[in-house]
């Protein structure tokens, strides 16, 4: 590689990676997708090394997720699958990426890879992957070259794919060749990189496109905010730019970002035309659990219906990605401690409009708190069995695993697993649920959280005690429920009675 760039000068050199790109992504068509957008979908999101071993070396692997696809399309009711990172990386989680073209031989072969994406579109279940551009790992062919420009004092071209200073200011920078420093905000192995530089955007859309002419449905973007730290404008015009060119390869290319941070921060970056997880409604201090602690249904309707407004003020096309926990937090079974609750919990954030992400191994109730590796422990898929079991990540601690695995709960009517499934089974029966704006409901009861969404009320009860409600004025009846004391759901002289914790959908 050094050789090669010694010899050639920098817009030369962009032309051979751009004509090396062509000829990986143009020599066959695009694969084929599910014949329905990644919008309005229940996604699923695996740690890929964490999910499934398929050939016992403890890792997670692509042939291990592809031999559970059906659990995840039929048995579970899942449309769409988000993969955290895949590429070649030299650490377990992968988001330091070391070529963006190629899969880590720890999760299998770009074979594997094109298996999945068949196999997946055969389920009409949709792949996004997570797309790290704030920053590379420090073995990144990029960087290597940027630092070799910087020591022999060559004429620069990589060295502006990264953020190189003379006077550090503020925190996050590391010293380097030549009295330079590199700026690195999450660790000093993950330079950041300079998205201002225009022949670095030429490699972005290279890499978009080859995964997208692959199948790909679209991405989930790591670190939105931290592209320009502290400079959202700017931020949310790079975002804007990348979703505009995204969807000049795939029109319907879905794309999701992560905004770690309070709504204030989250809102603005809608106008970006992308998605966003909803921080906000989740974790152990999230809208969600706050008011199933105060068992305040009124006021939880009415946070619902505020988020959607404001996103929807901002792109009335926008999409609200919900989730309860995922790989950076601590497992949602750790706070919602009482059964009834993480039923209860469930069914609240898969009913919200927009696309729910359950994190692998929520439906089963799993574990984990603490240090980042004790997020990321290995699925269980039997208490039994320990086939297909991965280990836990290098540096976790003891995980309690929970009590009883997938096939255990399969065999359980009343299990955690069960209980997702009967809620995606009463969603896929009522489409407005997806994709309608929420209006909150009033009723009787502070109890009840009342969502209109198109023709359809999606009510809770967040009490341990049943709690009737009049229909009279609402113009709807009971369509199904679901509720996990065992008690019935009832509908007499148009009064509902919803047992404790349950929830109803009304048409």
């Amino acid at each position: 590689m050094f050789d090669i760039r010694k010899f050639i000068r920098p817009p030369a050199i962009l032309l051979v990676l751009t004509l090396t790109s062509f000829v990986i992504t143009g020599c066959a068509a695009p694969a084929q997708r599910p014949e329905h957008t990644a919008r309005n979908r229940n996604f699923y999101q695996i740690f890929v090394g964490s999910f499934r071993d398929s050939d016992g070396d403890g890792i997670g692997d692509l042939l291990g997720i592809v031999e559970k696809l059906d659990y995840l399309s039929e048995t579970l009711g899942v449309q769409g699958i988000w993969l955290t990172p895949i590429h070649p990386s030299p650490t377990y989680h992968k988001y330091d990426v070391m070529d963006y073209f190629a899969i880590d031989p720890d999760f299998g072969t770009m074979e594997d890879f094109e298996l999945l994406i068949y196999e997946a579109n055969a389920r009409n279940i949709v792949i996004i992957l997570d797309f790290v551009i704030n920053h590379t790992s420090s073995q990144h062919p990029w960087f290597l070259a940027a630092l070799e420009e910087i020591r022999t004092g060559a004429e620069p071209f990589y060295k502006d794919f990264y953020v190189f200073v003379e006077q550090p200011s503020g925190s996050g920078y590391y010293p380097t060749y030549n009295d330079l420093f590199y700026h690195a905000h999450f660790w000093s192995e993950m330079p950041d990189l300079n998205l201002d530089n225009e022949y670095l955007r030429e490699e972005i859309r290279n890499i978009a496109r080859f995964w997208l002419d692959k199948g790909v449905s679209g991405f989930r973007l790591d670190a939105v905010p931290h592209i320009f730290p502290s400079q959202q404008a700017k931020n949310i015009e790079f975002w804007t730019w990348f979703k505009d060119m995204c969807r000049e390869i795939y029109e319907d290319v879905f794309l999701v970002g992560e905004v770690w941070s309070h709504r204030q921060e989250i809102l603005p970056y809608f106008a970006t035309g992308m998605s966003f997880f909803n921080f906000p409604f989740a974790g152990h201090d999230g809208i969600i659990n706050v008011h199933l602690r105060s068992r305040d249904g009124a006021g939880l309707a009415a946070e619902i219906e505020r988020f959607d407004a404001e996103i929807r003020a901002i792109n009335p096309d926008a999409v609200n990605s919900i989730f309860l926990s995922n790989h950076d937090t601590g497992r949602s079974a750790g706070w919602l401690i009482e059964p009834n609750r993480q039923r209860l919990a469930a069914a609240i954030y898969l009913l919200i409009p927009g696309n729910p992400f359950i994190y692998y191994g929520e439906e089963i109730g799993m574990f984990g708190s603490g240090v980042d590796p004790n997020l990321r422990a290995g699925m269980f898929w039997s208490t039994t069995d320990s086939t297909g079991i991965p280990d836990n990540p290098p540096g976790s601690g003891d995980v309690r695993p929970p009590d009883y695995g997938v096939a255990e709960q399969l065999d359980d009517p009343s299990s955690l697993l069960n209980y997702y499934r009967a809620i995606l089974a009463l969603k896929a029966e009522h489409q407005d649920i997806f994709d309608s704006i929420a209006l909150k409901v009033e009723v009787e009861s502070r109890y009840i959280a009342a969502i209109r969404t198109g023709n359809v009320i999606v009510m809770h009860n967040l009490s341990d005690e049943p709690v009737s409600v009049s229909l009279d004025v609402l113009a709807v009846s009971l369509a199904g429920y679901v509720s996990p004391t065992g008690e019935s759901a009832t509908e007499s002289d148009s009064v509902l009675t919803l047992p404790p914790y349950s929830s109803a959908v009304l048409r």
